[in-house]
């Protein structure tokens, strides 16, 4: 058996996913943010997989994310930023991001994000943010 990889760009920098909130009535909802870019994101899925059917055993995700450099960043900063000395460790984090991706993968990519055994998320700086996803099907034995 072959394995399948699907890989897709999130242009931008990431949208982690934000903490359900409820309503004085008991509604629980995800934040309109969070909602919006699922959606992006599904979307982006859904051109990666050509009309393929979701994975429907064990896969391993790998996430890329390059954040924008502050502008504010002094010459030398920007310079170490960019050759990886320097790493964003500013929000969202990386259980936030894999989340919101996760989830809007669910019945695009694969049938479930339960079917995630491996998960390995890197941030970086750039000067051209965007999110670059990469899921294998693992092979079975």
């Amino acid at each position: 058996m072959n394995e399948r990889t699907v890989i897709f760009t999130i242009p931008g920098d990431p949208v982690g996913k934000g903490r359900a909130r409820s309503t004085n009535a008991g509604i629980h909802y995800t934040p309109q943010k969070t909602r919006n870019y699922e959606a992006f994101v599904k979307m982006l899925a859904v051109e990666a997989m050509h009309g393929e059917t979701p994975i429907e055993g064990a896969c391993a995700v790998e996430i890329r994310v390059k954040v924008a450099i502050p502008k504010s960043t002094s010459k030398k900063n920007r310079d170490l930023m960019l050759r990886d000395f320097i790493r964003p460790t500013k929000k969202p984090d990386n259980d936030n991001i894999e989340k919101a991706i996760n989830d809007a993968m669910n019945g695009v990519v694969f049938a479930d994000d339960v079917q995630i055994v491996d998960n390995h998320t890197v941030k970086t700086y750039s000067d051209y943010p965007e999110t670059t996803v990469y899921v294998r099907e693992l092979e079975k034995c």
